[in-house]
């Protein structure tokens, strides 16, 4: 391994310790608060992104028909 590629995993391993350490001290002083630990449903996250995907694709192909309709000068 290079001198960078060492470097450049040291700092990916430091960043990913610093934020496990943030993670854990937010569940930590949850459950010290007895509140509820609410993880997120994957299949319901993938299925938001990808209806949220759709919707933006619908819209910018109704701007661009819309910018067609806007450029149209009545020639065939």
């Amino acid at each position: 391994m290079s001198v960078i590629e060492i470097i450049f995993l040291m700092l990916s391993i430091g960043l990913l310790n610093v934020l496990c350490f943030f993670i854990g001290a937010r569940v930590g002083q949850k459950v010290v608060k007895n509140e509820d630990i609410k993880l997120p449903n994957p299949i319901e996250a993938v299925k938001t992104y990808e209806e949220k995907k759709e919707e933006e694709q619908a819209y910018k192909k109704l701007q661009e028909d819309l910018e067609q309709i806007n450029n149209y000068d009545g020639n065939i």
